[in-house]
């Protein structure tokens, strides 16, 4: 018996050309290095925001009295609602100064021993200040890891301590860059849940420097708008910090700290906040300045500046403010 078997034949794959391959691989690893990056972008919006890490040390670089030789400095530790514990500094020229208090909320980056210079220009400039310093969490000393809602957990809890210990004694809040946002998000809150019927509702007054509109404003300023990143921020973002929309809602007065050659943050933005408060305000320019040096660049207007808004809005200083916890 005979079996007949039929030959199939396949037609050859087809190889691509060496000419192919190199299209391929120049184009797709760009674009494969470029979807990473916009997905780093958004997963990890929280360590690319706040940068407590930087420079390298900065989480637990211990304090050494010797560099604060010309004040008078006490360490500092509270606990948040949510359990975590935060450290900082009271600073002030002599002890138990009994002047106005300012509560400082700094930038991205670094810790508050960092500040010990401004906070000594910030002094000569009042010298009765004194001067709350407090890291939020993920920076410096203090636990936990940063996010929007953390530090706005974290600045209500700051403020909560400057007053349990300095009840009878005027308080303003400075926030610069990051910390502004944070300022004026604590300032239009304490708006929010202040006794109605009292007339010392609000903190005497509101100092922000160099400060963004917002997160999704900062993307779109430092990307083209050509590029994903901006709709990634519209869409992906969960740290907004909305300060152009938050401003409105406060009532204490403000002065405006502004560098005319500010590298990271666009002066417009400043300009945008101040258009958008409702409350007294003061804007000032520092032509010279850059983002972190107004203290140094421009000290004689920059504590000119401080003096004359503090003096100007301490209208509680005989009188005990009083704000809802």
């Amino acid at each position: 018996m005979f079996r007949y078997q039929t030959l199939v034949t396949h037609p050859a794959r087809r190889q691509l050309s060496t000419l192919a391959k190199a299209a391929l691989i120049v184009t797709g690893v760009p674009l494969g290095l470029y979807a990473y990056k916009c997905l780093v972008m958004v997963a990890f919006q929280n360590k690319l925001i706040y940068m407590g890490y930087i420079p390298y040390g900065s989480r637990h670089q211990p304090y050494v009295p010797v560099i604060s030789q010309n004040f008078h400095v006490r360490e500092q530790e509270i606990v948040t609602p949510d359990k975590k514990k935060l450290r900082g500094f009271i600073v002030q020229r002599t002890p138990h100064a009994k002047g106005p208090v300012l509560v400082y909320f700094q930038g991205n980056a670094g810790n508050m021993i960092d500040r010990f210079d401004l906070f000594k220009v910030i002094l000569d400039a009042v010298p009765d200040l004194t001067i709350v310093g407090i890291s939020y969490r993920g920076f410096g000393s203090s636990e936990g890891s940063a996010t929007e809602k953390g530090l706005m957990i974290d600045s209500k809890a700051i403020l909560d301590h400057t007053l349990s210990l300095f009840p009878d004694q005027s308080v303003y809040l400075y926030g610069h860059s990051l910390g502004g946002s944070v300022a004026i998000g604590l300032a239009a809150q304490i708006e929010k849940t202040a006794t109605q019927s009292s007339s010392h509702s609000h903190v005497c007054g509101l100092i922000i420097e160099n400060t963004y509109t917002s997160i999704k404003d900062m993307v779109q300023a430092l990307y083209p708008r050509y590029s994903p990143y901006p709709y990634l921020a519209k869409k992906f973002l969960w740290n907004h910090w909305p300060s152009k929309d938050t401003i409105r809602d406060i009532k204490s007065p403000i002065l405006f700290l502004s560098s005319d050659n500010d590298e990271i943050v666009p002066v417009e933005h400043m300009h945008a906040l101040a258009k958008e408060a409702t409350a007294p305000s003061t804007f000032l320019r520092f032509k010279r300045a850059l983002h972190m040096d107004i203290y140094s660049t421009e000290p004689a207007a920059y504590k000119a500046a401080l003096r004359d808004f503090i003096a100007t809005n301490d209208i509680y200083k005989d009188e005990p403010i009083q704000i809802k916890r």
